[in-house]
């Protein structure tokens, strides 16, 4: 019996040893085959796009009865119209690019993360892309290419302007119907199509919004870090340090709450940028308004140092004035220069190109006109246009007149080097 008993527990040992090498064997090979089918998917899909640009061409659709290639896709090939668009504009620049198509049609770089390179890449720099890129999930490239312009390399510095994030939401049907209709609302307040992050940015503004009278809260509410080296500054954003530039850092920290240095243990208590007190005051004073002449915002206001702290400015009343975010923005951006104090606020204005607009145009003078019975309007244009007045009373589109009897005035456009004649708007 004692034979026996070895005997099978010999046959059991073995088994199992058996059975284990059998299943070494299995999941490597299941590995292998998993690995095999997405090198073919892949490679399908960067055939499929080969594919897209001979159909594109060829204008296929139009022989099947379809207006555009978006259109077929979305039909035969089963893409949304945003897929189908971007697999064309893939499939555009990959003819520009062999090297990253040579590794996409092999199937070592996946889809996600050939869109992210052909955004970037050129022909000239596509092996650095690739080198940076080898062995990376598709999310990571994204990373990698985050805030670059075609024709950067992979170790430029990014544009913190660039850089973009994604939020995909699911609702019910009438959160989406009051969405669309707060949407439409908010455009038609700002007289123009707002950007996603304009949208968002108000409804999370407007949902932290005070009562009528109360003073509101400083607008940074997230974390802010800047490098006591080299200066640049990057947001915590789901445990991704993202960076940003320059002229937003200034905004952000003009009205914030400064908790401390984050490689201190020095407990610290957190400490508004601008003293409640002085907050209080100046919202007060300037009427829970933003001072800028025209602007009628008096939501998503803020409190602007006039005078940079980074320049010596303090913490005071007179240097302290309301701003809506745009107008802030536009400030921290270089567009938009104030001076002066309360009372007597100046404001001058930087467009792009130097163009003229209606904020930049050279004021007119007016002076007594001793001459004819006409008055000469000179203005920016080069046309002149005569107002006549009669018995004080203008005809239809012409000028009033002020007082009795009526002031007969020339509008004379100043010369260029007429350093007495303000360029900007006084209050």
């Amino acid at each position: 019996m004692s034979g026996d008993s070895n005997e099978t527990d010999g046959k059991n040992r073995v088994d199992e040893v058996e059975l284990a090498a059998l299943r070494e064997a299995d999941w490597k090979e299941l590995h292998w085959r998993l690995r095999s089918l997405a090198h073919q998917r892949v490679a399908l899909e960067a055939q499929e796009v080969n594919l897209l640009v001979e159909a594109e061409e060829s204008q296929l659709y139009r022989r099947l009865g379809y207006s555009n290639m978006t259109e077929y896709m979305d039909r035969e090939l089963h893409w949304g119209p945003h897929a189908a668009n971007e697999r064309l504009r893939v499939a555009r620049e990959l003819m520009a690019l062999p090297l990253i198509a040579e590794e996409f049609k092999s199937g070592e770089l996946c889809f996600s993360a050939v869109r992210e390179l052909t955004r970037v890449a050129t022909p000239e720099n596509e092996h650095e892309f690739l080198t940076k890129a080898q062995g990376r999930t598709a999310r990571d490239v994204e990373r990698m290419v985050a805030g670059l312009k075609r024709g950067d390399g992979p170790e430029a510095k990014p544009d913190p302007k660039l850089i973009k994030k994604k939020i995909w939401l699911e609702v019910e049907v009438p959160i989406y119907a009051r969405y669309r209709q707060k949407r439409t609302a908010l455009d038609k307040e700002a007289n123009k199509r707002l950007t996603d992050s304009e949208v968002l940015d108000r409804l999370l503004r407007d949902a932290d919004a005070p009562l009528a009278g109360e003073v509101p809260k400083p607008a940074v509410q997230v974390a802010l870090t800047t490098c006591r080296h080299c200066k640049e500054s990057t947001v915590s954003v789901d445990g991704e340090q993202v960076p940003i530039d320059r002229a937003t850092a200034e905004r952000l920290t003009c009205d914030s709450v400064f908790i401390g240095d984050l490689e201190s243990n020095v407990l610290t208590r957190p400490r508004p940028s601008i003293p409640e007190s002085i907050r209080r005051k100046v919202m007060h004073r300037d009427g829970f308004a933003c001072i800028v002449p025209g602007c009628r915002a008096k939501r998503n206001l803020e409190v602007h140092h006039i005078k940079n702290r980074q320049h010596g400015g303090q913490h005071t009343v007179e240097n302290c004035g309301t701003l809506c975010s745009g107008h802030h923005d536009q400030n921290h951006d270089g567009r938009l220069v104030i001076s002066g104090g309360p009372g007597n606020w100046k404001f001058e204005w930087f467009p792009d190109g130097g163009i003229e607009t209606a904020t930049t145009a050279q004021p007119w003078i007016f002076d007594e006109d001793d001459g004819d019975d006409q008055s000469v309007l000179r203005g920016s244009a080069t046309r002149v246009r005569h107002l006549k007045l009669v018995d004080g009373e203008p005809t239809p589109g012409e000028v009033p007149s002020v007082g009795s009897p009526p002031v007969r005035l020339r509008i004379v456009k100043p010369d260029d080097d007429d350093a007495s004649v303000p360029r900007g708007i006084e209050t």
